[in-house]
């Protein structure tokens, strides 16, 4: 069954959309990363614009974030003193990173730049995920080789949950912004590992300043690509929304239970694969697909270009609403099956 994407002009089948959400939604559950590394490339390759692919991957994932970010908020996972240093700094880079999409989309070198950025970034870290699982002993002299550089830094500022320079946020912030713009991935896999590394986060509270910079700077980025690239498919996203939010519950669900060198193998895995299939694109695709985007007539694209203020303040609105609500169905469908896989458990025993 095909299904019209009005903004990217392009025709797809809704089962395969959903299905591939549901995939890239496990994945990221699975190994807490962002699915946008996973589901932009997979997008390019059955057709949507790139500058398409990059907008709505970002707006759905506002949707995909509202839920783990309450559930953070309600726990106190959160420092808004750093949180605002991390969204002030992330809206920068995502400035620099959309102005740039925008150059780049208008010389016609778009496509060229995202997947030589998906295969060139994501292999070097695959390659570093599979020495990190690979070599364990110089681990601790690296750590604090490290930790003796952060702590030399100037601008001292005592935190929530740590006392750390004010560079270490803002630089976090900044790279985190910039690639969710260029690239249309969740600041997660920056932010993350550079909280727990860099300004010694708690696992927990790192992945609780993750979402809580996601939602906002992902927020103003689906904005901003919707007004100045006109790249934003609201179909597309609520789609993708719809599969990548309840794979995201069960993945989570199964990633407790896997042992953090095989999720890591996993991981390391996965992102050089995807790192490969960019590298194909790139340079061993004959006939390239659609490259751009123009004004097509139907209502959603005339919307979209012209009155596109508008039209991304919907956008926003109408994720966080469908991402809330798919997400609360999700976690109430999640708490019914381990209810009753407890009772099996017990009535076995």
């Amino acid at each position: 069954m095909e299904i019209y994407l009005p903004v990217a002009d392009v025709s797809v089948n809704i089962f395969f959309l959903i299905s591939l959400g549901l995939i890239v939604g496990f994945l990221s559950g699975l190994l807490g990363i962002g699915g946008g590394i996973i589901l932009n490339p997979a997008l390019i390759k059955i057709g949507i614009p790139p500058i398409v692919t990059v907008g709505t991957s970002v707006a759905q994932m506002v949707g995909a974030t509202v839920s783990g970010f309450i559930a953070h908020l309600r726990l106190k996972n959160i420092d808004l003193k750093m949180g605002y240093i991390l969204i002030g700094a992330g809206f920068l880079g995502g400035s620099v990173g959309v102005f740039l999409a925008k150059i780049l989309e208008d010389a016609g070198h778009f496509r060229t730049f995202v997947l030589s950025f998906y295969a060139f970034y994501l292999g070097f870290t695959g390659i570093t995920m599979f020495l990190d699982v690979l070599k364990k002993k110089d681990k601790k002299k690296n750590s604090s080789k490290l930790k003796e550089f952060i702590d030399s830094l100037p601008f001292k500022m005592e935190f929530q949950f740590t006392t750390v320079s004010v560079l270490v946020p803002v630089g976090i912030g900044l790279l985190a912004g910039f690639l969710a713009a260029v690239m249309g991935v969740g600041g997660g896999f920056v932010v993350i590992p550079a909280l727990i590394y860099l300004a010694g986060f708690p696992v927990q509270k790192a992945v609780g300043m993750s979402l809580f910079q996601m939602i906002f700077v992902t927020g103003f980025l689906t904005f901003f690509h919707g007004v100045v690239n006109h790249g934003v498919d609201i179909i597309l996203a609520l789609i993708l929304m719809l599969g990548s939010s309840f794979g995201a519950v069960f993945g989570a669900m199964v990633g407790q239970k896997l042992d953090k060198n095989i999720t890591k193998l996993i991981m390391a895995v996965l992102v050089s694969s995807v790192s490969i299939m960019s590298f194909y694109q790139l340079f061993f695709t004959g006939e390239k697909k659609k490259e751009s985007i123009e004004a097509v007539h139907n209502p959603i694209s005339d919307f979209a270009f012209e009155d596109p203020v508008l039209y991304s303040i919907f956008v926003i609105i109408i994720s966080l609403i469908v991402g809330f609500l798919v997400s609360s169905i999700a976690n109430k469908l999640k708490i019914i099956i381990e209810v009753y896989m407890e009772k099996k458990k017990l009535k076995n025993t």
